[in-house]
């Protein structure tokens, strides 16, 4: 029977291993013996017991999610999702890991997904409609973007980056060029040479085919500046003329590899030739001005009515929407999602605007709209309203699961703002990327002190990138103070920036910006790094001090983030449980997947997992009641007022009572008076910061005031 059972996991390509020793990753071969497996557990050869290690670091890091189950009593299972696998040997397996507890035995099942992945590949590069295909170009090209990616951010040889590219992309179906900063070809494969072939008898000197993009993008995206200035990404089509015989159209995506100073250090460029498709629509005269999605008119349709109404002189407000976080939605829901979102959001906003007016898709997730015969900033206000109070109400998909999005939006008035399309437009764009970054609906109407306000983010940025490789950044505490016990048992760690000409700044003022920009992945890295050296020093004086350091939501979501805590942990040789993570309410809900994920791994490893600014956002309870958490921070809006306000009163009362029927611990932040700790003190509080003992303050004299407290005990 055995042999049978093993010849079944052979043709299924699986392998099961039961856990020998659930902490140390201990497994022993049970059945399935693929030529693979030996490829990924080389040192399971013998089949004696090994130990996964960090050799294979997306099976290492499953393990940590897999022990939940292993250590219950019940039986469950969980899945960890297709990855990918290099082997020592330099084969890539496509797998899929099952963790099961089934009868007091704990298995791991792994099978090589090989099939399931080039079917997936395929899926993702045939279009099901011809005339929708070129709107999903990018799905051919999102799994060699990943891999390019990888390869240009963590090869540490320069002098095998340039052979791995040409091997990876050479075979590619479409054109694919790297570049460098400058725009300097690094790599351009064969399909791109012959996209952008010239004849040299016409031409005699004929341009390479990044010289042709980027004159292209120069010549016909308003964006184009903002896109270099920001370093953004950017895809959509193009029109290729090179008299007398070429006229193509081309899909380009224009892609950057940033640093963690998130300077650009490479460019991707894929480009695909869609005239054949473009030349099915263009027959009929009608398909040729309309998105084949929405129904709406497209682009080009949208190009021509605006520049009939700037010749007609009329007044009238330009808009242009941007739905905030499209990708995760078609990550999370699929793509036929996201097209049903987009038909969805087209008719809301059609059906708010007058009939007189103009909507039109204009890219992936962007509409344009010119409200017609409108010339103060009200009228335009007021339409915007209703747009928004449209959109506010629930989505569904198509399983009637209920979800919300937001919109960016900028708006621009001819002619008070501009009077010609191209200024228009880069107008509205600026307007809307600029409220980008805010999860919420935004709203931004063009100003001249807008274009100057981003020239002194810019300058804000460089002078922030600059900061962290001169390390101008210094760490202080502030001190937490146990109710019961009146002692210093935690501290917060908070981040100042020492401007060499402006002095201390207060992160209220840079944060921000360091976010907006992604350098705050690389700030935060620091502040990990940091405060475990600090916890260690203080550790090694005799006092067991926890530090807390807030997490923002891109390093939540930043890969990295727990390979490089657990790093730090281990390079300082620093107790986990003398170090905690601080999450905003805000993010719970937003992220909430991956942010369990997070901070299970967190919890596992011995950290504690505090709520900061509790009150201020949206959370709710059954968030409180699944994640990982010990401590919920009362937000200090609500204690300024706790003496004199009823309801800030009620309030506070109601989360330290909710606080602690959940088991955790409350601590009160910004506590500046007497009467705020003392009421906070008959309420049971566990614990309170703010100026009433200490403001943030530098390392030395932290030690001190934990040295004074210690000889008041003494004493």
């Amino acid at each position: 029977m055995t042999s049978l059972l093993n010849k079944v996991l052979n043709a299924l390509e699986q392998v099961v291993l039961e856990v020998v020793d659930i902490d140390k990753g201990t497994m022993t071969w049970v059945e399935g013996d693929s030529a693979w497996v030996n490829d990924l557990f080389p040192q399971a050869k013998n089949r004696q017991n090994f130990i996964i290690s960090e050799e294979t670091p997306f099976l290492h890091d499953f393990l940590i999610d897999a022990r939940l189950i292993w250590h219950e009593a019940e039986n469950g299972k969980l899945r960890s999702g297709l990855w990918t696998e290099i082997t020592s040997n330099h084969k890539e397996l496509h797998l899929e890991a099952i963790a099961i507890k089934h009868d007091q035995q704990n298995l791991l099942v792994i099978a090589n997904q090989l099939e399931n992945f080039t079917l997936q590949q395929k899926t993702k590069q045939l279009a099901r409609e011809v005339l929708l295909s070129y709107d999903r170009l990018f799905l051919k090209n999102e799994y060699l973007h990943t891999r390019l990616l990888s390869i240009l951010k963590n090869s540490p040889e320069q002098s095998n980056i340039l052979a791995t590219l040409a091997k990876v992309i050479e075979n590619a179906e479409f054109a694919v060029l790297i570049t460098s900063q400058d725009f300097t070809t690094s790599i351009e494969n064969s399909a791109a040479l012959s996209l952008f072939e010239q004849n040299k008898m016409m031409n005699a000197q004929a341009n390479r085919p990044i010289d042709i993009i980027i004159n292209l993008m120069q010549n016909q995206l308003p964006e184009y500046e903002r896109i270099l200035s920001t370093n953004s990404s950017w895809d959509g089509e193009l029109c290729w003329i090179l008299p007398p015989a070429t006229l193509k159209w081309l899909k380009i995506g224009f892609y950057p590899v940033k640093n963690k100073l998130n300077e650009v250090e490479n460019w991707i460029i894929f480009a695909n030739d869609i005239s054949k498709i473009k030349h099915l629509v263009q027959r009929n005269e009608q398909l040729a001005l309309q998105d084949m999605l929405t129904g709406r008119p497209n682009r080009f349709s949208f190009w021509q009515t605006l520049e009939e109404h700037v010749t007609s002189s009329k007044p009238f407000y330009l808009l242009y929407v941007d739905i905030n976080n499209f990708r995760q939605h078609n990550e999370f829901y699929g793509h036929e999602e996201g097209d049903k979102l987009l038909v969805e959001l087209s008719n809301r906003i059609s059906s708010v605007i007058k009939t007189s007016d103009f909507i039109a898709r204009v890219g992936g997730d962007e509409f344009a709209i010119i409200l017609n015969n409108i010339d103060n900033q009200v009228g335009c206000e007021s339409a915007i309203h209703r747009i928004i109070d449209n959109i506010n109400k629930p989505f569904y998909t198509s399983k009637a699961e209920s979800f919300h999005i937001s919109v960016s939006i900028g708006a621009a008035n001819f002619p008070h703002d501009a009077q010609s399309v191209e200024e228009l437009m880069k107008f509205v764009d600026l307007s809307a990327y600029n409220g980008k970054q805010n999860k919420k609906n935004s709203v931004l109407f063009y100003s001249k002190s807008m274009k100057d306000d981003s020239h002194n983010l810019l300058k804000l940025e460089q002078e922030l990138r600059l900061a962290i490789t001169n390390n101008e950044f210094e760490l202080y505490l502030q001190p937490i103070i146990d109710i019961k016990t009146n002692c210093i048992n935690k501290a917060e760690a908070l981040i100042r920036w020492n401007h060499p000409q402006k002095g201390l700044i207060s992160p209220d003022d840079f944060i921000p910006m360091a976010e907006k920009s992604g350098l705050i992945v690389a700030i935060g890295e620091w502040v990990i790094s940091r405060t475990c050296q600090m916890a260690k020093q203080i550790s090694l004086l005799g006092f067991d001090i926890k530090i807390s350091m807030n997490l923002s939501p891109a390093q939540v979501t930043d890969e990295k983030l727990f390979s490089h805590l657990r790093a730090c942990i281990k390079d300082n040789d620093v107790n986990p449980c003398l170090l905690e993570l601080e999450v905003t309410e805000d993010l719970l809900v937003d992220d909430y997947l991956v942010a369990e994920k997070l901070l299970s791994k967190v919890r596992m490893i011995g950290m504690s997992v505090s709520v900061d600014d509790f009150g201020t956002g949206y959370s709710s309870l059954s968030y409180l009641k699944k994640l990982p958490l010990d401590y919920l921070k009362i937000d200090r809006s609500f204690i300024k007022e706790i003496v004199t306000d009823d309801n800030d009163k009620a309030i506070v009362r109601a989360v330290i009572a909710m606080a602690h029927n959940l088991n955790l611990c409350v601590t009160a932040e910004g506590v500046e008076t007497e009467e705020q700790l003392s009421f906070l003190v008959k309420n049971d509080c566990n614990s309170v910061q703010g100026y009433v003992f200490s403001r943030p303050i530098k390392l030395d004299y932290f030690i001190r005031l934990l040295n004074e407290q210690k000889q008041q005990k003494l004493n």
